[in-house]
């Protein structure tokens, strides 16, 4: 019998612990919860969802709201999730929203959609108070809050809002962007991009960024996206940028341009000291010298205090001018 509800017991806590939305946000309390239907599981798949639910919340001022939580494995699932589901002609989103996700946050009427760590959350028929939006995500489960993905710090910034996408693998690149082959991306050597259009002079232009781990890994790919016809590729260090049959073959050249890779060098520590100029890196110089020269009479003073005190103590007896062995006392 003990064994029996110890059981129920563990079983209704791993229960309790394997969901995504807690019951109370301050005043709010969930009403309810679900877990909606996935649409394209491939892409998901490639985005690494995790796990989604959606909860009604209700306060006793009688305001609600619903919110759906994805989790996917890292945030690079999210931000990518992100891209797929923002509303056409979404703004900004609120000042909280955008305090926990200054990158990945925006609103349309009533629906607000952020990312959180590796969580993409949708709020629909309004917004949480700051309270309850801060409590929601800090008690959301398995939260990562790992790096984002290179690719998306070369997308240039005259994108079109709302147009681009993120491509993980096959199924998301014959979603997005089919004009290329998984076997030309190649996507074994760890590939992913960011496909959009770029407003370019008086139209829009489409084009595909891919960020390759490293550059000989781009070379190799290069020449399979050149047999794509009427594409205009270029590549910069690990990155291929590809503008397939352009409208205008200047805005394309224009926007490949704005496609530079710029390495980045990591070191253990930052200097605590910034020497801004020459004449301040020679007045430091002197100074140290200067420093350096104090200790070394202050040095000298010191040792000729001491051997005069020494002298003093044996009665004037000039003390040995080097240290003997007397090698003669032993025959």
């Amino acid at each position: 019998m003990l064994r029996r509800l110890a059981l129920q017991v563990l079983f209704c806590v791993s229960g309790a612990t394997a969901g995504i939305l807690t019951d109370n946000l301050g005043t709010a309390k969930r009403v309810t919860l679900e877990t909606p239907a996935i649409e394209d599981k491939p892409v998901w798949d490639e985005y690494g969802l995790d796990g989604v639910e959606t909860g009604r919340y209700e306060s006793a001022a009688g305001k609600s709201f619903t919110t759906t939580a994805w989790r996917l494995k890292d945030p690079t699932g999210s931000q990518a999730a992100f891209r797929w589901l923002r509303p056409a002609g979404a703004q900004a989103g609120n000042k909280d929203a955008l305090y926990y996700s200054p990158r990945f946050a925006v609103t349309t009427g009533s629906t607000t959609l952020m990312t959180f760590g590796n969580y993409l959350l949708r709020f629909e028929g309004g917004a949480p108070a700051h309270d309850e939006l801060k409590i929601l995500l800090f008690q959301l489960p398995k939260v990562d809050q790992s790096s984002l993905p290179p690719v998306i710090d070369y997308v240039p910034g005259n994108l079109v809002p709302g147009t681009d996408r993120f491509i993980a693998g096959p199924a998301s690149l014959e979603k997005f962007f089919p004009k290329l082959t998984p076997a030309a991306v190649g996507f074994h050597f760890g590939a992913e991009g960011v496909v959009g259009r770029y407003r370019t002079g008086s139209s829009e232009t489409e084009m595909a960024v891919f960020y390759y781990p490293t550059n000989q890994m781009a070379r190799d790919r290069y020449p399979e996206f050149q047999k794509l016809s009427g594409a205009l590729v270029k590549r910069s260090g690990p990155i291929l940028a590809l503008v397939n049959s352009p409208q205008n073959a200047n805005d394309a050249e224009r926007l490949l341009a704005l496609i530079n890779y710029r390495a980045q060098v990591t070191t253990s520590a930052r200097p605590t000291t910034i020497i801004q100029d020459t004449g301040s890196m020679l007045i430091a110089i002197f100074q140290l010298i200067g420093v350096l020269l104090s200790l070394t009479i202050a040095a000298g003073v010191m040792v000729f205090i001491m051997r005069r005190l020494r002298r003093a103590a044996t009665g004037g007896k000039e003390e040995d001018p080097m240290t003997m062995l007397h090698l003669e006392d032993r025959h």
